[in-house]
C-alpha cells in the first residue's frame, strides 16, 4: 500500500534531490539522494557555543563560562554546506516530516564515535528537545526537534522526556531576528520545568536543530539546572 502511495505521490508530485536535484522516483519517499547523503561531512573539531573557540569535547569555553547555563554544544555537520541548508529548510519551513530521519541519522552518525569519551550512558543522562510554544506547534504539526531526539534516543537506549520543558510565550522566531543582543532578549524567561522529580541530578542532552548564538539553548539550559539538572550539553544538527 505504501508503494502504491509512492507512486501516486511521484506522479502528481515529483521529487527532486534537496542537493543535486536529480529525480527521486523510485526512491521510497526519500528527499534526498544517496550520494548526496553519504557526501554530507560530518565534523571533527569542537567550538565553544558562544565565542566560536576551539574546545575540548564541545565544552562551553573558560571565558565564557561564567556568564552561560549551558555546558556543551555539539555541532554533527556544517551548516555551509548546500545539502545541509536544504535539508534544514525544507524540514522546518517545507514541513518535510520525513526528513527528520536523514537529519537524525547524520548526528548519530557524529555522536556514535564519542559517546564513550563524552561519557554518556543510559544511567544518567537523559534526553530532551528545545520545545515549541504550543500555537508555533499547531501551526507546524510537528516540533522537528523532538522528532530528532525521539530518534536519537532510541538509536541509543537512552532515557527521554520530552515533557520536561514548556515554552511560555510564543514570541517572534530566532531565524527572523539577526542582532544578537535582540535573540538573547527574545528567550530571556520563556522556558520552564514544571515536573521537576526527572530532572535532578540528572545530565541533560538537549537536541534542536539549528543554533546561532546558543541562546536559544542556554535559556532552555538555565531552566533545567534551576529544576536540578548537574549539566545540560545542546546537540544540534548544524550550527549557522
Amino acid at each position: 500500500m505504501g508503494q502504491i502511495k509512492n507512486v501516486i505521490l511521484d506522479t502528481l508530485f515529483p521529487r527532486h534531490c534537496l542537493g543535486c536535484q536529480i529525480d527521486l522516483i523510485g526512491h521510497d519517499g526519500s528527499y534526498i539522494c544517496s550520494d548526496c547523503l553519504i557526501n554530507i561531512k560530518i565534523r571533527q573539531g569542537f567550538n565553544c557555543a558562544f565565542c566560536g573557540a576551539p574546545t575540548t569535547d564541545g565544552k562551553i569555553c573558560p571565558f565564557c563560562k561564567s556568564d552561560h547555563s549551558l555546558d556543551g554544544l555539539l555541532v554533527a555537520c556544517s551548516y555551509e554546506e548546500t545539502s545541509v541548508k536544504q535539508l534544514l529548510k525544507y524540514f522546518k519551513y517545507d514541513f518535510i516530516e520525513s526528513l527528520a530521519t536523514n537529519i537524525s541519522d547524520l548526528m548519530t552518525k557524529f555522536i556514535r564515535p564519542r559517546i564513550s569519551k563524552l561519557g554518556f550512558d543510559n544511567h544518567s543522562l537523559l534526553v530532551t528537545a528545545v520545545p515549541l510554544h504550543w500555537y508555533r506547534l499547531n501551526w507546524r504539526g510537528f516540533n522537528q526537534s523532538e522528532l530528532m531526539a525521539r530518534n536519537i534516543s532510541e538509536c541509543f537506549d537512552w532515557q527521554s522526556d520530552f515533557r520536561l520543558l514548556k515554552r511560555l510565550a510564543a514570541r517572534t522566531p530566532q531565524a527572523d531576528i539577526k542582532d544578537r543582543l535582540q535573540r538573547i532578549k527574545n528567550v530571556e524567561n520563556i522556558f520552564s520545568c514544571f515536573d521537576k522529580s526527572e530532572i535532578i541530578g540528572k545530565r541533560i542532552l538537549l537536541i534542536d536543530d539549528v543554533s546561532t548564538t546558543g541562546s536559544t539553548l542556554d535559556a532552555c539550559a538555565k531552566a533545567l539546572k534551576l529544576a536540578g539538572a548537574v549539566e545540560v550539553t545542546g546537540f544540534v544538527f548544524a550550527r549557522n
